[in-house]
């Protein structure tokens, strides 16, 4: 295995000041959980006062702070003896193969708006209409305060038709 378990808020470290025995770790980062628990970084604080100092990962930072792995080791000389089940964290770096995107052809769609305008060349707002695609689809709706219709989607350059509608 190239890495050892993270440490966690309330994994246990092995203290050998006497009276102290084994004891959790207490403190962690307030915004990275692993499990559940907060994950253990430098400074971090055990039940028995000892701060974690040693043999921690510091390649990997938490909070800008190197991280707490099983074997770390505490200011009393206290050595993590229990991790994450699922998160390993080592020092080794296996680079992955790079396998570039594959391109996404898009295709071009054509599309058509129609503006409606009065004699003065003022738009049309409000007006009801229809447009004909050449194989019978029809698009209804009703002119924006601009004169405009909505845009039409098709996938060929085709002849549309818009007439007044009554329908809509």
């Amino acid at each position: 295995m190239s890495g050892k378990p993270a440490a966690r808020v309330s994994d246990p470290t092995a203290c050998p000041i006497p009276g102290h025995g084994v004891n959790p770790i207490v403190s962690g980062s307030p915004d990275v959980i692993f499990d559940g628990l907060a994950v253990a970084r430098e400074g971090d604080q055990t039940a028995c006062g000892a701060a974690l100092t040693g043999n921690l990962i510091s390649n990997v930072l938490i909070n800008g702070r190197p991280v707490a792995t099983t074997d770390s080791l505490g200011s009393h000389g206290n050595v993590v003896i229990g991790g994450s089940g699922t998160v390993i964290i080592g020092t080794t770096v296996t680079v992955a193969e790079f396998t570039p995107i594959t391109p996404v052809v898009i295709q071009q769609r054509h599309n058509a708006q129609f503006e409606l305008l009065d004699a003065d060349g003022e738009p049309v707002p409000d007006f009801k209409y229809k447009v004909v695609t050449p194989d019978g689809k029809v698009y209804r709706g009703i002119t924006d305060h601009e004169g405009l219709t909505q845009r039409i989607f098709t996938d060929v350059s085709e002849f549309l038709q818009i007439e007044p509608d009554d329908v809509v």
